[in-house]
């Protein structure tokens, strides 16, 4: 948009929409590098959390006021709930919302105003560790399921070492504790938790793990856990480190840096230390089911020896030869009985020959008064007259005996 000229004469050239103007103007806020990423001090009026979960307000000061608006991406990492009152340090751009023509204050961050430096100092902290590393999932070490050495670093007098001990032992009374006094506040706190650290790791290999904590205080009395002597000495640890710091809404360093993070002292032993009872029980409960397991596979093993026992006798050498001594008898009684069914049939072929032969029998014939004629002396069957001569020899055969004569006469026999 071309600069804005004003003149007293009315042309078409010179009129804009108003879009336009606040366009212009917003380009124009938007390029002055005062108005972005600024800090901005007043108190808070007009304090509105809307559904979505942006956040609206006046900021002010004994003289004037400005809108301010903080979207929701941003306003979910705040550790407190802005009120109407509030004295806070606002970080943010100051642009113009171009549908009301409204200039406002964009806020990226919003620290109370007695907190403000220490906060800076704890996002500056934090952002470089970050950045080199220091709180990647992939560093964070495991810690065992059942502990049996564990090291303490906290203050001797304090509450929280109290509580530690006191859940720990009740929930699993034979473990070893080896509580390491330290100052946990003051400027020297953090260089002295740093240098326990890495006397534990010099000289109790065999630690599982180190609780690093006190009891919850204003961001100044924990303010040793956010200094980066002690993150990078957590860090190096080659022992895993548990972080229990504060109360629950408090968030350090140490918390990032730490290998598992816990709300509170008394948290880091209820997390971090199994109850010997429940163990116990779920051993015995594993044990019965392992029990029924093996009795049941023994069960099935057996019923599967049984089968193969009975296959075995089945398919055994002496089963095959009895049974092929079965099959013997049984073959000699078949043919056997096959003998004998012959037999039978050639006795009843063999009567019935017979009585077809002796009905046949020239000698049956002769006992009920037949004879025979045979010619002499060649014992040729006399059948017909033309067979003999008139001086012939003759023997008849009877039932009892033979006669012998001659022919003296023959004589036809009509028909």
């Amino acid at each position: 948009m071309d600069n804005i000229n004003y003149k007293d004469n009315y042309e078409e050239t010179n009129i804009y929409t108003v879009s336009k103007i606040n366009s212009y103007i917003k380009n124009l806020l938007a390029a002055d590098d005062n108005l972005q990423d600024v800090w901005v001090l007043g108190e808070i009026s007009n304090f509105k959390l809307h559904s979505s979960g942006h956040m609206y307000f006046v900021l002010k000061d004994e003289n004037s006021q400005i809108k301010a608006v903080m979207f929701r991406g941003n306003n979910l990492n705040l550790r407190f709930m802005p009120q109407d009152g509030m004295k806070v340090k606002v970080r943010g751009d100051i642009q113009v919302y171009e549908r009301r023509g409204e200039y406002q204050l964009y806020a990226r961050a919003i620290v109370e105003a007695g907190k403000g430096e220490l906060y800076l100092a704890f996002e500056r902290l934090k952002e470089k560790l970050k950045a080199e590393g220091l709180f990647a999932e992939e560093h964070k070490k495991k810690l065992p399921l059942i502990p049996q050495r564990i090291a303490i670093i906290t203050s001797p007098t304090g509450a929280a070492i109290r509580d530690i001990i006191t859940i720990s032992l009740r929930r699993f009374p034979n473990l070893s504790l080896l509580v390491v006094p330290s100052l946990v506040q003051g400027t020297l706190a953090a260089q002295e938790m740093a240098q326990k650290i890495d006397f534990l790791n010099r000289h109790f290999t065999d630690l599982d793990f180190i609780i690093l904590g006190r009891g919850g205080g204003s961001l100044e009395e924990l303010w040793a856990f956010n200094e980066e002597i002690l993150a990078r000495s957590i860090f190096d640890s080659k022992i895993p480190i548990v972080s229990a710091v504060g109360h629950e809404t408090d968030f350090t360093i140490a918390d990032f840096v730490a290998d598992l993070r816990c709300p509170t002292p008394s948290a880091a032993a209820e997390m971090t230390i199994p109850n010997k009872a429940n163990l116990i029980n779920n051993l015995n409960l594993l044990n019965s089911k392992l029990v029924r397991a093996m009795r049941r596979n023994i069960e099935l093993k057996a019923e599967n020896l049984n089968s193969l026992r009975k296959s075995l006798q089945y398919y055994s050498p002496e089963n095959k030869i009895n049974q092929y001594f079965q099959y013997i008898d049984e073959s000699i009684n078949r043919i056997n009985s096959q003998i004998n069914h012959q037999w039978q049939l050639w006795e009843e072929r063999i009567k019935k020959e017979t009585q077809r032969l002796d009905s046949l029998n020239p000698w049956a014939v002769i006992d009920r008064g037949y004879s025979i004629c045979r010619k002499l002396p060649d014992l040729e069957i006399i059948k017909k007259l033309e067979q003999v001569e008139i001086g012939d020899g003759v023997e008849v055969i009877i039932s009892d005996g033979k006669i012998f004569g001659n022919i003296n006469k023959k004589e036809a026999l009509p028909h």
